[in-house]
């Protein structure tokens, strides 16, 4: 089924998702197909594709405590291990679990 064409009114697509006998079944193999989902536009079904975001499109951002329970929000991990005089090998131990703190530093992986 082409997908340019599912919402423009009384093309082949949209006939077969809206006015045809079978027109469930139509949808439920165009969504297979093409993935999004229709919502009931008043009388007829219109196709709309789903935006997720997933950890991989968003921003990674590091919280991090002081043993004096100051809280920074990082986004660029190097910087403050240089301004901060950290290992990255022992913040990324912290981060994976593997150590409690280095120098004091507690940290976390948020997203942004």
């Amino acid at each position: 089924m082409n997908k340019d064409m599912i919402n423009r009114r009384n093309s082949r697509t949209w006939v077969l998702c809206n006015d045809n006998s079978k027109s469930h079944i139509h949808r439920d193999q165009f969504v297979t197909e093409h993935g999004g989902e229709f919502v009931k536009n008043g009388r007829f079904w219109e196709w709309q594709t789903i935006h997720t975001t997933s950890k991989e499109d968003l921003t990674p951002l590091y919280e991090f405590k002081d043993k004096s329970g100051v809280t920074y929000l990082v986004d660029n991990l190097m910087k403050f291990c240089r301004q901060n005089e950290l290992n990255k090998s022992a913040i990324y131990k912290v981060m994976n679990g593997e150590r409690l703190h280095h120098k004091g530093f507690t940290c976390k992986k948020v997203y942004h």
